[in-house]
């Protein structure tokens, strides 16, 4: 296969994570492809310590300080490009400036890949092939197993619910068994994502204004709304360091997962169910946090309610 992959990872305080997923990636049997590593300008400076690291080990890389350095035009082939982003504004800003690059530097395939996964050498080829044989898919993805259960399934495509607007993973949890998804597919999970060049051009980048969580739903829902597909590789398998990227039960996941939800669900549903999706997502969640005594994280998710409703109406 010819078509050129640009593997895209996005590092915030996670060098041991991007090392490890970086060093199963330098095994891979796909031969034409890069890796674009985007520091989010991570406080234990991971991105120096990523750049020694290239260095110790002799890896041809071309280092950029700023990412409008990385923008100037299309640059000399190598496998390997560390860009520095300057500041954390979020997963979809910190990805959208890998994407970008790997479109200006010719990348026929963007492969967006959590940087606390790691790979199985022959994991590309099925996807890229899959997308090949069919124009249709907007996002492809393979089987993601528990890291430290690589026989469990984390993720195995996906089903977004309109009267909930919660995703639900296919087989989740489960012993690989050889499952195939009965059910469309209507989510992706951010994780890992091939994406066709062409469906930036008609579905546009990752929604900066998410900053983290929920912007992978909103992007799934983008592209199927441009009449594309979401597909899953039986044979492509990767493993995934569950919350290792994101953490969960703390003051900022409650905060913006409910924004985000809040936003999402006032941004796309506008039929009946967009009022129980709203009832479901204030009134679940809240009984949830207060069930676990856990007054922080509930005062949290009514922030992010309130500024949604509220603040974003002042603008």
């Amino acid at each position: 296969m010819n078509k050129k992959v640009s593997i895209i990872l996005l590092n915030y305080n996670g060098f041991e994570d991007s090392i490890d997923c970086f060093q199963s990636l330098q095994q891979i049997s796909y031969e034409n492809y890069d890796i674009v590593i985007v520091d989010n300008a991570s406080p234990d400076v991971s991105m120096d310590r990523l750049h020694a690291y290239m260095q110790v080990n002799e890896i041809e890389h071309i280092f950029f300080e700023k990412p409008e350095s990385a923008m100037l035009g299309i640059l000399p082939s190598v496998q390997v490009t560390l860009i520095q982003s300057g500041q954390n504004n979020g997963y979809g800003h910190g990805n959208n400036i890998g994407i970008k690059y790997a479109l200006n530097n010719g990348a026929d395939y963007v492969l967006v890949l959590n940087n606390d996964t790691v790979v199985e050498p022959d994991f590309l080829e099925p996807m890229v092939q899959m997308c090949e044989n069919d124009k249709s898919i907007g996002i492809a993805s393979g089987k993601i197993y528990f890291y430290d259960r690589p026989d469990t399934i984390w993720f195995n495509g996906g089903k977004f619910t309109h009267c909930t607007a919660k995703a639900k993973h296919f087989h989740f949890n489960e012993k690989d068994v050889g499952q195939i998804p009965q059910e469309p597919i209507t989510f992706i999970s951010g994780c890992m994502w091939l994406i066709p060049k062409k469906v930036f051009n008609d579905v546009g980048f990752i929604n900066e204004d998410y900053f983290m969580y929920v912007e992978d739903l909103e992007f799934c829902r983008r592209v199927i709304r441009q009449g594309y597909t979401l597909k899953i590789a039986d044979k492509s398998h990767i493993l995934h360091k569950v919350g290792s990227s994101s953490g969960h039960w703390s003051v900022f996941f409650a905060y913006w997962m409910s924004r985000n939800k809040i936003k999402f669900i006032k941004d796309f549903e506008v039929t009946t169910c967009s009022f129980i999706a709203y009832i479901y997502h204030i009134f679940y969640t809240s009984i949830w946090w207060l069930l676990h005594k856990r007054f922080d994280l509930f005062k949290a998710h009514l922030r992010g309610i309130y500024s949604v409703f509220i603040s974003e109406e002042n603008k």
